[in-house]
């Protein structure tokens, strides 16, 4: 399974805001369809209306709360089966059973890269407090270009990216190190994944994903096509 295109053609056409959440719901939105073509049963269950999916739902483990990028679930009581063309609802589960993380290192990468992953190991956390059944995945986007252009930075200087590939590689190896779960009890994601773009926020229309090294090749568990499988696995196998 080929990364996700309609990820990148919103990179092209919109670009990337650190404060927006339009890059990660495009990335929500194709994980989704991925799924549905990977998966019998989840596109068995969605098309009964039994599956429904969400972005941005907040989850409530006990007293806390955790904001999640994509939860799939069961649909509420009363909802009807989704348009054919669509194959699924957009709406708010009743319970959580897939949430995934969504996160960017676009430029600094080895400060920003230590705060995802923090965040990637508070997500599964906050997931399994919430269902210890529930598959909790994660997804990191690096950024390989030799430059980027923040929307954020005064003077709207780009910052220069010196060994873009040993800053790719350090990310993608702190990625490795998040919690991994085994069995459907215990801490950690059920599947992790990185893409790595080539994006400078300046030219966008020549953004491009990197697919050499170090990016994750066919048959690295870091890669988008296993993040697919192992979730549509879990997921089948659990519910």
């Amino acid at each position: 399974m080929p990364n996700p295109v309609t990820f990148l053609s919103h990179l092209q056409e919109h670009g990337y805001h650190p404060r927006s959440d339009k890059h990660s719901n495009a990335l929500c939105e194709a994980i989704v369809h991925d799924l549905l073509d990977w998966c019998p049963r989840l596109r068995e269950d969605a098309a009964t209306g039994r599956l429904v999916y969400d972005l941005n739902f907040t989850i409530r483990p006990g007293t806390a709360e955790w904001n999640s990028d994509l939860v799939l679930g069961h649909a509420q009581l009363g909802t009807r089966p989704p348009d054919p063309a669509l194959g699924i609802h957009h709406a708010p589960p009743s319970t959580v059973l897939i949430a995934i993380e969504i996160k960017a290192v676009m430029t600094e990468h080895r400060k920003n890269v230590k705060n995802r992953k923090r965040d990637f190991e508070a997500h599964h956390e906050h997931v399994h407090n919430y269902n210890q059944q529930a598959v909790a995945g994660g997804v990191l986007i690096v950024n390989a270009a030799d430059r980027f252009a923040s929307p954020l930075r005064l003077g709207g200087e780009a910052t220069v990216h010196g060994n873009p590939t040993a800053l790719v590689e350090h990310c993608i190896g702190q990625l490795r190190a998040v919690s991994s779960r085994g069995g459907a009890t215990g801490y950690g994601l059920e599947a992790k994944c990185a893409l790595v773009v080539s994006h400078d926020n300046i030219d966008n229309a020549r953004s491009s994903y990197w697919t050499r090294p170090p990016a994750p090749a066919i048959g690295d568990p870091l890669h988008y096509d296993a993040f697919i499988q192992s979730i549509s696995t879990q997921y089948t196998q659990r519910f």
